[in-house]
């Protein structure tokens, strides 16, 4: 299998892995749902660690057009995928025994799952990542879009949707509701530009 099909196998796969994650970890911790809690945290950041090695693949199959502006934009992107990655270890796993055992200092820090924290320090390192995703995606899109390589809605898309997904945080809490909507925008437009990366090397690539 070549690494063009492989690239939109990880798209695809972190698109239903997010999906699946967001539909079935629970809205709130209590130790009666932690299965469910680490299976869905799990599914969420394996659909993310694909994400990052298909689109590293993707780029290097692309880098030729994508120029500077798409290795930015790479680089942007994973350093932001990797802080999400750590957030949800953080919150899947270790947040619900430290919730148990000393639930006084995650309402101290502000550091539950979604929350604010409340150190300046730690509330900068909390949202860089997001806004460096946003940033990453708003700089590999656009590369993508100047490229005229794939088709123009899906890379709209996972432009509109990961740009959401980073300034998300800073949202008032009413529209944090809406997040899952944001997500399966990003999903969507994710999972097509891999359909079309699997189908594009069967019918045209060849020919370019």
């Amino acid at each position: 299998m070549n690494i063009q099909k492989l690239a939109g196998f990880c798209f695809v796969g972190t698109g239903a892995m997010t999906v699946a994650g967001f539909l079935l970890h629970p809205h709130g911790y209590t130790p009666e749902v932690q299965f469910m809690w680490l299976f869905g945290h799990g599914l969420i950041s394996l659909g993310l660690v694909l994400n990052l090695i298909g689109l590293g693949w993707f780029y290097s199959l692309e880098r030729r057009h994508l120029g500077k502006l798409g290795l930015l934009g790479l680089t942007a992107i994973g350093i932001g995928l990797s802080h999400y990655i750590g957030k949800l270890y953080w919150s899947g796993l270790i947040y619900p025994f430290v919730f148990e055992a000393h639930p006084g200092f995650i309402a101290e820090v502000g550091l539950g799952p979604g929350s604010e924290p409340k150190a300046v320090v730690i509330k900068a390192v909390y949202f860089s990542g997001a806004l460096l995703f946003a940033i990453g995606f708003a700089a590999f899109g656009s590369a993508l879009l100047k490229a005229k390589r794939f088709p123009k809605v899906p890379i709209v898309l996972l432009m509109s949707g990961a740009i959401a997904v980073g300034v998300w945080p800073l949202m008032p809490d009413l529209l944090q509701m809406l997040s899952p909507v944001v997500s399966a925008i990003y999903a969507i437009g994710l999972v097509w530009l891999g359909v079309v990366l699997i189908r594009r090397r069967q019918n045209d690539r060849q020919q370019e």
